[in-house]
């Protein structure tokens, strides 16, 4: 990228950001960690964790789930779990997003007590969200959980997806298959207005969400 034209988006950037963009925050946050957009500003830590907690505090989700990072990582900032909690545990609650997002840095968080207790319940919950993404860490999840346990968290993951108009495909019984199929566990299941009895489907009508571009997406 020519310096002139470089220098220019960085300014129309930091503008944008000083007048509460939130995009704005969160991008010159990336760049000023040495992400996409790369070499835009040299990289500073600090900068980068004041911008992400700015975008964080305005409502973004991605922004948060970095914070959260930064403060596991010890970038720009001491080491603080509690810290990493905090961030995490705010996620949910933040209009801006994807609502999943943050949900694999929350199974995270749980399973491993980072600033809170262990919670496996909590944990394969957000696992089962992330499905079929999620699908091997509730298998690891569910040899140290009773049977109790399990249930709980499968009925917490769909009393989350009912609220929210947002299923995946454990929701409906179909377990996903190495060939990048579903097949249906169920003998007749209704998706999305068609029936599909013990086959294989090559696409869903459901719509899921990833997350960001980060280990606590």
């Amino acid at each position: 990228m020519p310096l002139r034209l470089a220098y220019s988006l960085c300014d129309r950037i930091i503008v944008s950001a000083e007048n509460g963009y939130i995009n704005s925050q969160r991008e010159i946050a990336f760049a000023y960690k040495g992400k996409m957009p790369v070499g835009l500003v040299e990289v500073d830590y600090e900068a980068a964790l004041r911008r992400f907690i700015g975008a964080a505090n305005a409502g973004d989700k991605i922004s948060s789930s970095n914070v959260a990072q930064m403060f596991y990582d010890g970038d720009g900032v001491s080491q603080d779990e509690e810290k990493v909690f905090e961030w995490m545990s705010k996620i949910e609650g933040l209009p801006y997003g994807n609502p999943m997002d943050g949900f694999s840095g929350l199974a995270k968080v749980y399973e491993e007590g980072i600033g809170t207790d262990i919670d496996l319940v909590q944990a394969y919950k957000y696992c089962d969200l992330l499905s079929p993404a999620g699908d091997d860490d509730k298998a690891r999840l569910e040899a140290q959980m009773t049977p109790e346990q399990i249930r709980e968290a499968i009925r917490l993951s769909h009393q989350w997806q009912e609220e929210h108009n947002i299923f995946v495909p454990s929701y409906y019984g179909l377990e996903y298959q190495e060939d990048g199929t579903f097949l249906n566990s169920y003998r007749c299941q209704a998706i999305g207005g068609k029936a599909f009895g013990g086959q294989a489907l090559k696409a869903l009508d459901t719509k899921v969400y990833r997350g960001p571009f980060c280990r606590w997406g």
